[in-house]
C-alpha cells in the first residue's frame, strides 16, 4: 500500500535509537488487535479494542474509528480512545466537493490509501483543524482506510502530540492493524452469517416439524375444529410460533371469528377481543387476515407496532407481546372460508422460507378440508351405528346390551366395596291401550316422557335403561337397604302419575315395579334381572301401580306361572276348555235374543282357573290364536245344536283378542267355521275392543268391511275405556255398541257415569246402532238403562254365565228385572214370578 501525504508532512525514516521502544509498543498493539480478532465476536467491541491498542502503541493522544453511513457521504464515529471528544464531535465527509471531505479522513476514504500529516499546524489543507489541534495538543495525524470487499467502509484516525512522529515503520504497522481490522470484520460477518443460517435452519427444521405434525393431525382429527386446534398446537409447540389462531368467515357476514387458538395472546383473550374483516374497505379488513382471505395468498406484516397496516391491532399486539404476523388462507371448493393467523418474531416474518412453509401448512389444511366433509359424514355414520348399538334410538337411554354391561360393572364394584345395589324393573300399565288407541306416535311420545321422568327420579350416577317395549330398568348403587330402594320405587310411581297430553287427549299411566337387591337376591346380572322381572309380574297381578320385592314366595309364584303356561299349551289338546254362555236380554220383550260365549278352563289339578289369569297369558304367548279359533268354532257348533233341538235362533257373540284381530288367517277362520257349522252369518256377532281398531284405523276399516260383507255382525266391546270418539266410530261398519261395565257399576251414585251412559245411548241411537249394557247387577242400574232407551242388557242381575246344558232352559223364559221395591209389587207381577213365566237367575 502506498502512502499519500500533504506537502508539508513527509514521512521520515525511522531513527534507530529512538524508534525501537516505540516499535515494540506498536507490535504489541498489533498483537493485541490480532488476539481481539480471534476472541471478540462483536464489531463494536472490536472497534473499541483497535482504538485502545492504537492509543497504547506510541505517543498517540487519540484514536477514532469512523464508518460510512449507508446511503450518504458522511462518516460517523463508532469507537474512540484517549482525548477523542473533539474528534467525535467533528463532521466528516468523503465527498471531494465538500470542504469536510478534503481532510485526512475524506482523502484516505476516497483514495483507499493512508493519508499522513506530520505537521498539522502548518498543513494548509487542515486549516479547519488548527484551532482544535492547538486545544488538543495535536501535532501530527494519520487517516488509514478500512477496506472491505474492495470498498472503503471507514477510516482509523490517529493523532500524535509531536511533529514528524509518523515514520515509515509506524505507518506500516498502523496499516497492518487496519488490514487486520478488516479481516476481523469479515470474520465476524461470516460468523454472524453462519449463526443466522443456523438459526434459519433451526427455524426451518421447527416449521418442517410443525408441517409434519399438521399432516399427522389430519390423520388423527375427527372434526374440523379438532384439526384446527391440532394445527395451532403444532405451530406453537412444535414450530415455535408465538401464537396461532384459526379465524373462519361467518355466513352472510363480513367478519372473521376466532374459533380455536394457541399461545399467550390467545390465552389472554386478546384475539377474540380484536376484530377481523374480509371487507377491503373496512379498516379491520386491510390487515393480513383480510388480504390473505381476499387474495388466497399468504400475507405478512413484519412490524405490527409501527406499520399503518397494523394500526387497528397495535394495542392488543403490544399487550400480547407480538410484533409480526402472517396470515395464510383456508380454501375449500375454490372459495376462502377463513385464515390461519400466525404470530411470529420479526426475523421469522422476514424469512421467505418460513413464510413459504406457513403457506404450505395452510394449503395442507385446505386440502384436508376438501375431503373432510366426506370423512366427517363417515365418522358421523359410524358414531350413529355405535350409538344405536348401545342406546335406544327413541329415548336415548342405554339399551338392553349396554344395561347388561353397565350393571355387571356395578355388581363388581359393589362386591369390591361391600355395598348393596338395587335393580328396579318397571313395566308401564295400560301402555298397550294408549298405543293401540292413539297410535304409535302417541305411544312413542309417552315412552320419551317416561324416560325423562325416570331420569329425574335418580342420581346422575345411577343407571336408567330401556329394556324393551314398555319396560324400563333402574340400577341404584350404594343403597343402605330395602327401605331406600322402596323409597326410590315410590318416587318413581309418583313421577308416573301426572297426566300427559297425547294426540289431544289427557292420558295417565302407572307402573308396576319389581325390585331385586344385590347380593340378597342374586350375584349376577341374569339372576337379578330375572328375579326383578318376577317381582314386577307379582306387582302387576296385585293390582298394578305398586312395587314388590323379590322373595321366595314371588319365585314360587313365578314358577307356578311358568307351569301354568306349560299346562295352557296342552289344555286345548287335552280338551280342558269349556264355554259358558251369558244371555243378552231384549229390554222391550224380556226375551233372550243372544248369548256371549265365555271361555272357562277346568285344570285337572288346580280346578277352575279364572279367565283373568290365563287369558292374558294366552295373549302374551300367542296361544290365544288356536284357542280363539276353537272358541269361535265351538260357539257356532253349540248355537246350531240348540237350533237343531227346536230352540229359537239367537245371536252368538264371540270375543276377538287383539292377536286374533291382527292374525292374517282371521277371515279364513271365519269362513271355515261358518261353512263347517252351516250357521247363518247374521247369527254370529264378533266383539272387538275400540283399542284394537284404533291401532291402525285404515287396516281396521278394511278388515271390518270384509267381515261385514259376509253378513257377520260387529260390536264394539268396552266402549268408552279407550280414546276413540263417536265421530270416529261412524267410520267403522259396526252394528252394536257395548257400554263398558266400569260406567254401569256406579250409575246409581256417579253423575259422571250417568252422563256418559246417557251420551253413549243417545249418540248410538242417532247413528242407528244397537246399545248393550254389560255388567248389570242391580235393579237401579237396570231401571236407569231401560229408562234411557238401552236396547239390550247383560249381567248377573239376570243370569250368570252358564254351561250349555243349563243355558237351554232359559229359552222358554221372558226375563224382567225385579222391581226396585218388591213389597210394592202388584199381585199380577207376583203371580207371574211365582208361575215361572218370568224369573231372574242369579
Amino acid at each position: 500500500m502506498s502512502v499519500q501525504t500533504v506537502p508539508t508532512g513527509p514521512i521520515l525514516p525511522a531513527k534507530a535509537g529512538q524508534s525501537l521502544p516505540r516499535l515494540f509498543k506498536m507490535f504489541a498493539a498489533l498483537s493485541a488487535t490480532n488476539e481481539a480478532i480471534l476472541r471478540i465476536n462483536s464489531k463494536e467491541k472490536l472497534f473499541q479494542q483497535v482504538c485502545d491498542a492504537a492509543l497504547q502503541s506510541g505517543n498517540f493522544i487519540a484514536a477514532v474509528i469512523l464508518l460510512r453511513e449507508p446511503g450518504t457521504d458522511n462518516l460517523r464515529a463508532v469507537a474512540g480512545a484517549g482525548n477523542d471528544i473533539e474528534l467525535r464531535a467533528r463532521t466528516y465527509s468523503v465527498s471531494a466537493s465538500s470542504p469536510l471531505g478534503n481532510g485526512l479522513v475524506g482523502i484516505a476514504c476516497r483514495t483507499q490509501q493512508p493519508c499522513i500529516s506530520n505537521d498539522l499546524l502548518n498543513d494548509e489543507r487542515l486549516k479547519s483543524w488548527h484551532d482544535a489541534a492547538v486545544r488538543a495538543g495535536a501535532r501530527a495525524a494519520a487517516g488509514l482506510p478500512v477496506i472491505r470487499g474492495g470498498e472503503s467502509v471507514g477510516v482509523l484516525l490517529v493523532v500524535l502530540d509531536e511533529i514528524n512522529a509518523l515514520d515509515q515503520e509506524a505507518v506500516s504497522l498502523l496499516t497492518r492493524m487496519v488490514e487486520n481490522l478488516s479481516f476481523g470484520l469479515d470474520n465476524i460477518d461470516r460468523e454472524e452469517a453462519c449463526k443466522r443460517n443456523e438459526r434459519a435452519a433451526r427455524r426451518l427444521a421447527k416449521m418442517f416439524a410443525a408441517l409434519s405434525a399438521t399432516n399427522e393431525a389430519i390423520l388423527r382429527a375427527k372434526t374440523a375444529d379438532e384439526l384446527y386446534q391440532l394445527v395451532c398446537d403444532a405451530a406453537v409447540h412444535v414450530g415455535r410460533s408465538l401464537a396461532a389462531t384459526v379465524l373462519l368467515a361467518e355466513a352472510g357476514s363480513p367478519w372473521l371469528q376466532a374459533v380455536v387458538g394457541t399461545g399467550q395472546i390467545v390465552d389472554m383473550g386478546l384475539v377474540r377481543q380484536s376484530r377481523f374483516s374480509i371487507d377491503g374497505d373496512n379498516p379491520y379488513g386491510k390487515g393480513v387476515c383480510g388480504k390473505a382471505f381476499r387474495t388466497k395468498k399468504a400475507c405478512v406484516n413484519e412490524d405490527i407496532l409501527n406499520s399503518e397496516q397494523g394500526r387497528p391491532w397495535r394495542e392488543n399486539s403490544r399487550q400480547g407481546g407480538v410484533v409480526a404476523s402472517c396470515a395464510v388462507p383456508l380454501v375449500k371448493g375454490g372459495q376462502s372460508i377463513g385464515v390461519i393467523l400466525f404470530f411470529v418474531t420479526k426475523s421469522w416474518a422476514a424469512d421467505k422460507e418460513i413464510i413459504a412453509l406457513l403457506s404450505r401448512m395452510g394449503e395442507t389444511v385446505s386440502a384436508a378440508l376438501e375431503n373432510f366433509d366426506r370423512a366427517f359424514e363417515k365418522v358421523q355414520a359410524d358414531g350413529r351405528i355405535q350409538y344405536l348399538a348401545t342406546h335406544d334410538e327413541l329415548t336415548g337411554l342405554p339399551n338392553r346390551v349396554t344395561f347388561h354391561q353397565l350393571f355387571d360393572q356395578s355388581i363388581k364394584s359393589a362386591h369390591r366395596q361391600g355395598r348393596k345395589s338395587a335393580l328396579l324393573f318397571i313395566d308401564l300399565d295400560r301402555f298397550k291401550v294408549i298405543n293401540d288407541s292413539l297410535g304409535h306416535e302417541a305411544g312413542d311420545a309417552l315412552l320419551i316422557e317416561v324416560a325423562d321422568r325416570l331420569k329425574a327420579c335418580v342420581r346422575e350416577s345411577d343407571l336408567v335403561a330401556r329394556f324393551g317395549g314398555d319396560e324400563f330398568v333402574i340400577v341404584v348403587d350404594g343403597i343402605a337397604g330395602r327401605e331406600q330402594a322402596a323409597a326410590i320405587a315410590q318416587k318413581v310411581l309418583g313421577a308416573l302419575l301426572p297426566p300427559v297430553v297425547l294426540a289431544g287427549h289427557e292420558c295417565r299411566t302407572t307402573g308396576s315395579i319389581g325390585i331385586a337387591v344385590y347380593p340378597d337376591n342374586g350375584d349376577d346380572v341374569q339372576t337379578l334381572t330375572k328375579n326383578a322381572d318376577m317381582a314386577m309380574y307379582r306387582a302387576k297381578n296385585d293390582g298394578k301401580n305398586n312395587f314388590r320385592f323379590f322373595s321366595a314366595e314371588v319365585k314360587s309364584q313365578s314358577i307356578e306361572r311358568l307351569k301354568l303356561e306349560t299346562d295352557l299349551r296342552h289344555a286345548l289338546e287335552l280338551d280342558q276348555f269349556t264355554l259358558h254362555y251369558q244371555p243378552k236380554i231384549d229390554v222391550a220383550s224380556g226375551r233372550i235374543i243372544g248369548a256371549e260365549a265365555l271361555l272357562r278352563w277346568a285344570h285337572p289339578n288346580l280346578g277352575n282357573i279364572p279367565p283373568t289369569e290365563f287369558i292374558p297369558l294366552a295373549e302374551e304367548t300367542g296361544l290365544i290364536i288356536p284357542i280363539g279359533r276353537w272358541v269361535l268354532n265351538r260357539a257356532c257348533v253349540q248355537n246350531m245344536i240348540w237350533h237343531s233341538e227346536g230352540l229359537p235362533p239367537i245371536s252368538m257373540a264371540v270375543n276377538l283378542s287383539p292377536r286374533q284381530f291382527l292374525d292374517p288367517n282371521l277371515l279364513g277362520d271365519i269362513d271355515g267355521v261358518l261353512a263347517s257349522t252351516a250357521m247363518p252369518a247374521h247369527l254370529l256377532q264378533l266383539e272387538i275392543t275400540e283399542s284394537m281398531v284404533m291401532q291402525n284405523v285404515e287396516r281396521a276399516i278394511s278388515l271390518l268391511d270384509k267381515i261385514r260383507s259376509r253378513g257377520v255382525r260387529l260390536a264394539i266391546d268396552d266402549f268408552g275405556t279407550g280414546y276413540s270418539s263417536m265421530s270416529l266410530m261412524k267410520k267403522f261398519p259396526i252394528d252394536t255398541i257395548k257400554i263398558d261395565r266400569s260406567f254401569v257399576r256406579d250409575l246409581a251414585k256417579s253423575p259422571e257415569d250417568r252422563a256418559i251412559a246417557k251420551a253413549i245411548i243417545s249418540m248410538s241411537k242417532a247413528l242407528g246402532l244397537t246399545v248393550i249394557a254389560e255388567g248389570v247387577e242391580t235393579t237401579e242400574q237396570d231401571a236407569f238403562l231401560r229408562r234411557h232407551g238401552c236396547d239390550e242388557v247383560q249381567g248377573y242381575l239376570f243370569s250368570k254365565p252358564l254351561p250349555a246344558e243349563e243355558f237351554r232352559f232359559l229359552f222358554r223364559l221372558r226375563i224382567y228385572s225385579p222391581p226396585l221395591q218388591p213389597e210394592l209389587a202388584s199381585p199380577s207381577s207376583t203371580r207371574r214370578r211365582d208361575s215361572g213365566q218370568a224369573m231372574t237367575l242369579a
